[in-house]
């Protein structure tokens, strides 16, 4: 008499968790959920270096920061020194490194010859590059404003980028 009893336990509890499996235990698709903006982090270095911020472009085609480490600082400043903006774009024009190309970074720049000159002050940075501007593409330009901004101005300075064919109207990042 023991043996019908456990086969009619048995039979009820796997198709209890039959059902609780086929159901998906009452969750519901959901789309995809916008929560703000991309995360913010903070970028620390060691004494003796430099903090070095480039924008390179995404896989997905977007304009994102790159932060490199430059021996050269000021071993009793424990604080991540900028470097300056001429030598930010001489960094960007260069291109990515190995390890940036191998995380699907690339550039719109075109590589050149030439000495670009950047003059700054407070909230302003003006470039001359010695190629024509017609010749970058949007990205391209973003990279150039973002680097020199965010080497300059901490972000947030307005950057006017001339060529040989004239200049840009001025931009932010």
């Amino acid at each position: 008499m023991k043996r019908p009893v456990l086969r009619a336990a048995r039979a009820t509890a796997v198709c209890a968790t039959a059902a609780a499996v086929l159901t998906g235990c009452g969750v519901q698709r959901t789309g995809v959920v916008e929560a703000g903006g991309p995360a913010t982090i903070a970028v620390s270095s060691s004494p003796g270096q430099r903090m070095l911020l480039l924008y390179f472009v995404s896989p997905r085609g977007r304009v994102t920061p790159v932060t490199r480490m430059l021996a050269g600082g000021d071993d009793a400043d424990p604080s991540p020194q900028p470097v300056s903006g001429a030598k930010a774009l001489a960094a960007l024009f260069d291109g990515p490194r190995g390890n940036e190309t191998a995380a699907g970074l690339h550039t719109e720049l075109p590589r050149f010859r030439g000495d670009l000159q950047v003059k700054a002050d407070t909230d302003t940075v003006t470039i001359h590059l010695p190629i024509a501007t017609a010749r970058l593409t949007t990205t391209a330009l973003r990279q150039i404003v973002c680097t020199a901004a965010y080497a300059e101005g901490g972000g947030s300075a307005t950057v006017t980028i001339w060529g040989e064919d004239g200049g840009l109207p001025p931009a932010r990042c």
